[in-house]
């Protein structure tokens, strides 16, 4: 008998990969273009996108832990008012910082959350 992990549990460490990856890949294609690191660079769309999926697979990997993580859960939620409804840059900066508090939340639900 096998007790192997499933694709859902290995999510969490997804979640960083997909969102720092994102962003690095936008620095390295603006990089790669010969254009200026503007923060209005229409290439840093691909790390916008990838903090936006990371946040529903985060919300994804929270749903198949036993103890629900609420803010873990509303991460979509929040990744689409920061980045496509609300009035902030969605430059590089606000990547980061985004990548990085639900990397925080990632870990946060394998460590209180199991």
């Amino acid at each position: 008998m096998t007790t192997g992990h499933g694709v859902l549990d290995r999510l969490g460490l997804a979640v960083p990969v997909v969102s720092f990856g994102g962003i690095l890949v936008s620095a390295l294609a603006i990089f790669a273009a010969g254009d200026p690191m503007y923060v209005d660079h229409p290439m840093w769309a691909i790390g916008l996108w990838a903090n936006i999926a990371a946040s529903f697979m985060l919300c994804a990997y929270a749903y198949t832990r036993r103890r629900k993580d609420f803010v873990a859960l509303l991460a979509p939620m929040y990744a689409v008012i920061i980045f496509l409804v609300g009035d902030f840059s969605s430059g590089p900066i606000m990547q980061v910082l985004f990548a990085a508090s639900i990397t925080i939340l990632a870990v946060r639900v394998e460590k209180k959350f199991q």
